[in-house]
């Protein structure tokens, strides 16, 4: 896979292109960073319940996090986005979706777009039982943006899953 940067350079630094580029990686590496991390992650798990989650996340989003700097853009909040700001409200306890939000900026603080990412997880066991996915749209305003991640289709309301 190429490098974020080559990309951009290649195909415009936009918000179409990042996220993308973002959700191939997904595809590509989410099940390889769960087994990698598994024995650490049924270990928090035990312990402290969705916290494992959390931290599977963080695992998954940080080399693309490394990219994303290299290529000149700042996501605010860091990807996938800020739990206090995230919505759950989607889906069976066996495939729940919370939904999160980062802006991403260029290096002259002007905003390509935000980037909104679903994540599925099991609250009956330790489980993904599918890849994040990831939506973009090209509004910036919070107060707009808050609202929009709460509709039931994120389809249906100017986020745009990354395949079109």
């Amino acid at each position: 896979m190429n490098k974020l940067i080559d990309v951009m350079s290649a195909k415009g630094r936009t918000i179409e292109i990042l996220t993308h580029y973002i959700q191939e990686y997904i595809d590509d590496q989410w099940e390889q960073v769960w087994n990698l991390n598994l024995e650490k992650l049924e270990n928090v798990y035990v312990k402290n319940g969705d916290v494992a989650y959390g931290i599977y996340i963080s695992k998954l989003f940080h080399p693309v996090m490394r990219e994303i700097y290299e290529a000149g853009l700042k996501p605010k909040p860091l990807l996938p986005g800020d739990f206090r700001q995230s919505k759950e409200s989607w889906g069976p306890w066996e495939e729940r979706e919370r939904r999160f939000w980062s802006v991403i900026y260029q290096e002259n603080d002007q905003a390509l777009g935000t980037l909104f990412t679903s994540i599925f997880h099991d609250h009956t066991c330790l489980r993904i039982p599918k890849p994040p996915k990831l939506y973009f749209m090209k509004e910036t305003d919070s107060e707009y943006i808050s609202r929009s991640m709460l509709i039931d289709n994120p389809e249906a309301q100017n986020l745009i899953p990354e395949e079109e």
